[in-house]
């Protein structure tokens, strides 16, 4: 089953990073069990980019990917139901999907994936929980937080990203993504970002205004 990114927000370009990589290839490839990585890290430092760059290198190992948005539960839902109309498209005879269709409930689609991922000759996957920023948490009072283990397959196989701002989600092997210390690095993100090879060249930097 195909890799699609065409719900990813994805950057043109991908930097550094590679020790990051390496440590969620490590985890995800420790043993036969299911494995989780737990991406943490300030909004827009890089946890989705480093999902995706991950995904996309590795894309072979998978017999399918799958990417959810787990902003928030009806996200959750939604990102559900189109994977299992993608794998009915892809498998019309799945058998643990045979009774979904398009006038299935969302709670229905939920349970009928995470079946057809705990099938026991289906271990190869990957899924992507995105965006998981308001976990539901013993300190978190706000009602619409989402509590992810509901979500989650039920099987002892598989492999699973989760990406999230906060530190205090424990469902997995927490790999926090600190600001790039290689100033090689920023430049060559900021050069990408502009269009401007001339910012790693030596030139002189675009002018940076001050905004008071």
């Amino acid at each position: 089953m195909g890799f699609s990114l065409l719900e990813v927000p994805e950057t043109e370009h991908f930097v550094a990073r590679q020790e990051e990589l390496a440590e969620i290839r490590k985890t995800l490839n420790s043993d036969d069990s299911r494995q989780t990585a737990v991406l943490h890290g300030l909004g827009g430092i890089g946890k989705t980019q480093l999902a995706v760059a991950y995904a996309k290198r590795y894309k072979a190992d998978y017999s399918a990917i799958f990417w959810l948005n787990s902003k928030d539960e009806d996200s959750l839902r939604q990102s559900f139901a189109r994977v299992a109309r993608r794998i009915l498209k892809e498998h019309p005879l799945a058998s643990r999907l045979s009774a979904v269709n398009e006038d299935s409930k969302l709670d229905e689609m939920v349970d009928a994936v995470k079946r057809w991922l705990d099938h026991p000759k289906n271990t190869r996957w990957l899924m992507v929980y995105d965006n998981y920023d308001n976990p539901k948490l013993r300190s978190n009072t706000d009602p619409s937080a989402v509590d992810l283990r509901g979500f989650l397959p039920g099987a002892d196989h598989g492999s699973i990203i989760i990406t999230t701002r906060s530190s205090q989600v424990k469902l997995g092997h927490r790999i926090r993504l600190e600001k790039l210390k290689d100033i090689n690095d920023s430049l060559e993100i900021l050069s990408h970002t502009s269009g401007r090879k001339t910012v790693q060249d030596g030139e002189p930097y675009p002018q940076m205004l001050t905004l008071h």
